[in-house]
């Protein structure tokens, strides 16, 4: 048999041997060290494509899950409220039904209904503080700024407001009343009013150049960002006097949407409205109600019972919101149990098959190195024929 030396087929052959099984190694070692079959888009573009999307999935529905149990905070924020309202009614109902009866005269209901009148602001405080987050809840939760019809805004070219936030805010008109020259402006809606002094704050009664103030009228609820001149993005700047006149228009708006799932449908969400708190507010509607005297005690004793009847109603819903809330995340937990299952059996490593193919490999690689080596006995034989 004849003997080359320009071509050794043997040796060729077995490097491409040792090269494939060790490429294939360096994958197989990839997925042991990482844990993953599909460490790159070579590995298995489909596998990949299927792996994200439920990886995409399964990072929504955990943001969900965690969404719902803020939103049960939230909710129970409103709840604890309405349950401490629920008890100050309950109480105002025993001072109605105390100074009902003739034992006592006009001084005696006199301190009673002052009593009763301290429980009526104080369920108007509790309802404009309870916040989550600084969004109120019992208060206004419902309102916006109508921007197309509030003057404070449309002419904001000339009053310099950049923006206008509610803070506990009920729906109505809100109208401001600056003279001008007096470093104050004052906001009211008929019946409330807030002054604010700003001549601490203003510079010769108008903002800073390049600064923007907050005016908080937090006795109504709004406040009121106001911009100096060259200011980035607003449109003109406030001097004492450009607000006269003008007004906020709040409306009612459309509630809250809790998202609780990882898509945009609506079936990943829960749209809700909790409901406003305060004494003149529907739900309660006491402010006209007083028991100073005995009539006025008797009527003032149906207007609590009905005021405790809607309270106890909007606990309720508030109450099954929260059960729906609780019923959410014990479903999700479940879909990101079996999502992640399957997300596992297109993506994972089989590890006792690797290993296997693994060991293969080593071997097939000892046996191309052999080879290799072996190739160069016909080599030899021709450098030792040429040496005699």
């Amino acid at each position: 048999m004849p003997i080359h030396i320009n071509s050794n087929v043997a040796y060729s052959r077995a490097t491409v041997d040792f090269n494939r099984v060790e490429r294939d190694s360096s994958t197989r070692r990839a997925r042991l060290a990482s844990g993953l079959g599909i460490n790159k888009a070579s590995d298995g573009g489909g596998q990949l494509a299927v792996s994200e999307g439920m990886r995409a999935e399964i990072g929504g529905l955990t943001v969900g899950s965690r969404n719902a149990e803020n939103a049960m905070d939230l909710l129970r924020t409103a709840e604890g409220a309405t349950s401490e309202i629920s008890s100050i009614l309950i109480r105002m109902r025993e001072l109605s039904v105390q100074s009902a009866t003739d034992t006592l005269n006009d001084d005696n209901r006199q301190a009673v209904d002052a009593e009763f009148n301290q429980l009526k602001e104080y369920v108007d405080r509790i309802a404009k503080l309870t916040n989550y987050n600084d969004k109120p809840l019992l208060s206004g939760f419902d309102s916006e700024v109508d921007a197309s019809t509030s003057t404070a805004l449309t002419d904001s070219i000339d009053t310099g407001v950049q923006r206008i936030r509610l803070t506990g805010a009920g729906v109505g008109s809100y109208t401001f009343i600056d003279d001008g020259n007096d470093n104050s402006l004052t906001l009211g809606d008929g019946t409330t009013t807030q002054t604010i002094v700003f001549d601490s704050v203003f510079d010769n009664g108008q903002v800073a150049t390049g600064t923007t103030t907050v005016l908080n009228f937090d006795r109504l609820g709004i406040a009121v960002d106001l911009a100096g001149a060259d200011v980035v993005g607003s449109p003109g700047s406030y001097v004492d006097g450009d607000l006269g006149g003008k007004t906020i228009e709040i409306i009612e708006g459309t509630g809250g949407s809790f998202q609780l799932g990882s898509d945009a449908r609506s079936a990943d969400r829960i749209d809700y409205k909790l409901p406003e708190m305060t004494v003149g507010s529907p739900i309660i509607n006491l402010t006209q109600i007083s028991v100073g005297t005995r009539d006025s005690a008797r009527l003032a004793l149906g207007k609590v019972d009905e005021a405790i009847e809607r309270t106890a109603k909007a606990r309720g819903e508030i109450g099954a919101v929260i059960n729906r809330l609780e019923r959410t995340i014990s479903f999700t937990a479940s879909s990101i149990e079996r999502v992640t299952a399957s997300e596992s059996t297109v993506r994972d490593a089989d590890y006792a098959w690797e290993t296997s193919l693994l060991a293969r490999n080593e071997i097939v690689a000892q046996s191309s190195s052999n080879i290799m080596i072996k190739s160069q006995f016909a080599i030899d034989m021709v450098m030792g024929l040429l040496t005699q």
